[in-house]
């Protein structure tokens, strides 16, 4: 019996997950845990495989099945040189691995052209035109990752000590941000992860009128705007900013960038899975 198995992938450093459909049928997700093949590749290799059998048991398979299968996976850190391919021989299935934000792109757009801003805890930017893929962004929050969640903090609370030391007008902002920072914010950025400092964001949002929230936000949608114009995204193609910070500052964006933006049509799992479908 003729039988075709699609399979996407979406996995990165909190979990992974996987669609699978049989013959266009039904799509049966399942949920894995942690999968950055750069930090921990034999651990994202055994979280990816108990979803896949997870996924293959819900449909009455086994691993036996993926020689029928075609399997797109989406997978944070596949866009560093030889990462994708390294991963692939760890599991031979996997025909087509690309980096996550590939697969983020094609489940936002739904396979169209445009371009897709991501500001969450980290930050970057993609677009495909013409059927090339074009994207920047995304080293990280120590390299980059310029108006993510992650490097606002940051801006905050380098701010709040500006305003400590008399450089800056007094701000309630300052002293909440300060306070969140025990002992002191210098101490507590010693061991401080790129989710601290994003944290740091959910209380510049409850000061929406001080001067440092204005600040950072002003500063983030300059880099929103900045970043897009890097990119290259045309007029009238689509555009999707994603991501708690994106989405914050998006209502912001001028005129020409507003009249792109739309809400995002599907997730990266859906891209993994689109991709897979369009495999031979």
């Amino acid at each position: 019996m003729n039988r075709r198995i699609d399979i996407g992938i979406d996995g990165g450093g909190t979990g992974c997950r996987v669609a699978l459909s049989v013959n266009d049928g039904p799509v049966t997700e399942t949920t894995g845990g942690p999968a950055n093949i750069v930090t921990d590749p034999a651990g994202a290799e055994a979280a990816i495989r108990l979803a896949l059998v997870d996924a293959l048991a819900a449909k009455g398979l086994d691993l036996s099945a993926l020689h029928d299968a075609r399997i797109c996976a989406g997978l944070a850190g596949g866009r560093l040189p030889g990462a994708a391919d390294r991963f692939a021989t760890r599991l031979p299935y996997l025909a087509y691995v690309v980096d996550d934000s590939v697969t983020a792109l094609e489940g936002a757009l739904g396979g169209a052209d445009g371009s897709l801003a991501s500001l969450g805890t980290g930050s970057f930017f993609i677009a495909k035109q013409d059927g090339v893929i074009r994207h920047h962004g995304g080293w990280g929050f120590i390299l980059g990752d310029e108006g993510g969640a992650a490097w606002a903090g940051r801006m905050a609370l380098s701010l709040a000590l500006r305003v400590s030391d008399g450089r800056m007008p007094d701000d309630p902002l300052a002293q909440a941000l300060i306070t969140a920072c025990p002992p002191h914010p210098v101490l507590w950025a010693q061991t401080a992860r790129p989710g601290d400092f994003a944290q740091l964001m959910l209380i510049v949002g409850q000061y929406g009128e001080s001067p440092i929230a204005a600040q950072v936000e002003n500063a983030v949608l300059q880099l929103l705007v900045t970043g897009l114009h890097d990119l290259g995204h045309r007029p009238g193609q689509k555009l999707v900013v994603m991501g708690g910070l994106g989405t914050r500052v998006a209502p912001a964006l001028p005129a020409d960038l507003a009249a792109d933006l739309g809400p995002p049509q599907g997730r990266a799992l859906d891209g993994a899975l689109r991709l897979a479908r369009g495999l031979p």
